[in-house]
């Protein structure tokens, strides 16, 4: 991995810890570098750039609504359904 800038105490840190800790790049380009290669769903986007990823990739699964998860009608509603069909 390539050496990131690194502020001088943190430097002065290393030095004491023996570099035991793997360095990482947690600047807002590393993160978005790594969301990028890593292909998971983005969570912020503009209404185009969503369209855009839609028409590229899909809808993904975790955003789909499961039927099973669907709401159901409320105990209320049954019945007033039920009572619609009784009258004819």
């Amino acid at each position: 991995m390539e050496d990131f800038p690194v502020a001088v105490d943190q430097k002065r840190i290393r030095e004491i810890i023996g570099e035991r800790e793997e360095q990482s790049d947690t600047t807002l380009r590393g993160n978005s570098l790594r969301r990028a290669v890593n292909g998971k769903v983005p969570r912020t986007m503009t209404a185009f750039e969503w369209e855009q990823w839609y028409a590229e990739y899909g809808m993904p699964d975790e955003l789909k609504i499961k039927h099973d998860t669907a709401p159901k009608p409320t105990w209320w509603a049954r019945v007033k359904y039920f009572l619609r069909l009784r009258r004819g």
